[in-house]
């Protein structure tokens, strides 16, 4: 009961990022463009950046909370962790998938010409 409260608050907080990233604030929220010089930080649509994190941020907060539930049924025996392995497994694709995708948005797409 514990793990699944923990992983639900973790949720949330991704969420609140993802909101925060997606109004355009919270820059420097985003590793690497935080440290960057500002005339390198010129190079870059910050809004674009934003959006591009926020996405991964809200993707990851509602994998948490997918997971969250599937733990929850876990410990009410309601389900078996086999059918957890599974989602586990989904779940790291998914989210590699997504950062790998936005790591190339970002520096293609976010990049000013």
């Amino acid at each position: 009961m514990i793990a699944s409260i923990i992983t639900l608050v973790i949720g949330l907080l991704f969420l609140v990022m993802g909101i925060v990233l997606f109004c355009g604030k919270g820059s420097w929220l985003i590793a690497g463009y935080n440290t960057m010089s500002p005339g390198e930080k010129k190079k870059y649509d910050e809004k674009k950046l934003c959006k591009a994190a926020s996405l991964v941020c809200v993707l990851c907060s509602l994998m948490l909370f997918i997971m969250s539930y599937l733990g929850y049924r876990v410990e009410r025996q309601l389900m078996s962790e086999k059918d957890m392995l599974i989602f586990v497994i989904a779940f790291i694709a998914v989210i590699t998938v997504a950062i790998l995708a936005a790591l190339v948005y970002m520096n293609t797409k976010a990049k000013k010409k």
